[in-house]
């Protein structure tokens, strides 16, 4: 077995900055246009690549299977959370200022851990007299270091970071500033065998009264037009309330790229199978070239599916400081949005799976999330079940 420590912030530091064995390897690089402060790990095994991001909470970037991207390209580039005020009002949707959403120029990542006391849109909290940020701050807070090891045909890559109550106006370092109230551990195993992306966060009370942590996640994957969301569930609805759309499980590209089109669907009664982990809900993502990705994950009370198009150069998303668009590429992205409270604050989530609790200081929740690579039979047979299930499934609303 192979081990190394790898300082994410320093580059320089290391005293070698790649480890590498017969089956695979892993290097921290600094990618050309990134801020100064920003690196990037980059692990192959097999088949696989996978892009792992410290500045984002260690974000998944970009997984490359034989060479093709199977993660999103996200219309913004990374930024330095270094300088980062996800309070602040520098963003403007339509052209008026809107405090919470600065969040959106930091959207860049594959697989993103959101909350802890907001994962969902902006809120306003009466404690600190201001808004929590859409999404919370986990997926911006960097992380120093990532353990390595390769062993066996596995590479495991590990790390942690303490979340805070964050105030509202940091006088220093804003993810240093305020009390510890959590703490992140987060596990990224890739497997050659069986193609697998295993991911597993454990979060972690370390304050000195219960807490409630309010966690969810956004996977957004590459979309072609052809691209299938399969989800095995007894019923779905328009997050807008609108009629579910024709066609709503597939992506196409938009007809204007200057116009931004988004459609969540809502779903509720998703189907869950047994695994070594605990009982895991489940979704399928097909391609036109016949291959697709089975991604496990727990089945939480809210659970929605993402699609988005278009949207280069809009004027909807803007810098308040001159006006210009935020995103001059495209939101092409279809993914899943999943996560322990309703993502709109209304309530509207899964009554049948139970709430998350509070957790005693010193007490733990794990969060495992599997991302299985499928072609040939195996894929058409969990193809066929998902629509054969989802013949039963009741769109709302009616």
């Amino acid at each position: 077995m192979l081990e190394l420590r790898l300082n994410c912030k320093d580059l320089a530091s290391n005293k070698s900055p790649t480890i590498a064995d017969s089956c695979g390897s892993v290097s921290l690089v600094h990618k050309q246009g990134d801020p100064s402060s920003v690196n990037r790990i980059n692990a192959s095994l097999g088949g696989l690549e996978v892009e792992i991001l410290p500045s984002k909470g260690f974000a998944v970037g970009q997984i490359y299977q034989g060479g093709q991207p199977l993660l999103w390209n996200p219309p913004i580039g990374i930024c330095d959370p270094e300088s980062l005020n996800l309070l602040s009002d520098e963003v403007a949707i339509d052209g008026t200022p809107a405090p919470g959403f600065t969040f959106l120029k930091t959207f860049c990542g594959g697989i993103e851990f959101y909350g802890l006391r907001n994962w969902g849109m902006p809120v306003f909290d009466k404690r600190t007299d201001c808004f929590l940020p859409i999404h919370g701050e986990t997926s911006n807070i960097p992380v120093d270091f990532c353990d390595v090891e390769i062993n066996n045909g596995e590479i495991t890559l590990s790390t942690l970071f303490v979340y805070r109550d964050i105030p509202h106006a940091p006088t220093g370092t804003w993810y240093l500033q305020g009390p510890e109230l959590f703490e992140v551990e987060r596990r990224v195993v890739i497997r050659k065998e069986n193609p697998r992306l295993q991911l597993m966060d454990r979060v972690t009370n370390i304050c000195q009264e219960p807490l409630k942590p309010d966690w969810g996640y956004h996977i957004t994957f590459f979309p072609s037009d052809g691209s299938r969301l399969l989800v095995p569930s007894a019923s779905a609805e328009n997050r807008s309330g609108e009629k579910v759309p024709e066609n709503f499980d597939r992506w196409s590209p938009a007809k204007n790229n200057e116009i931004r089109e988004e459609t969540g669907i809502i779903h509720k009664g998703l189907e869950n199978h047994p695994l070594d982990i605990g009982n895991l809900g489940y979704v399928l993502v097909t391609r036109p070239d016949h291959s697709g990705i089975k991604v496990s994950f727990p089945v939480s009370p809210y659970f929605q599916t993402w699609f988005c198009k278009g949207g280069a150069n809009s004027k909807e998303f803007t810098r308040v400081s001159d006006g210009k668009p935020l995103f001059s590429k495209n939101w092409d992205g279809i993914g899943i949005e999943f996560g322990s409270s309703a993502l709109d604050h209304n309530g509207n989530t899964d009554q049948m799976v139970p709430k998350s609790g509070f957790l005693e200081p010193g007490s733990s929740i794990e969060i495992p999330l599997l991302l299985d690579f499928m072609e040939g039979n195996e894929l058409q047979e969990l193809s066929d079940e998902i629509q054969k299930n989802n013949v039963r499934c009741v769109y709302l609303p009616i």
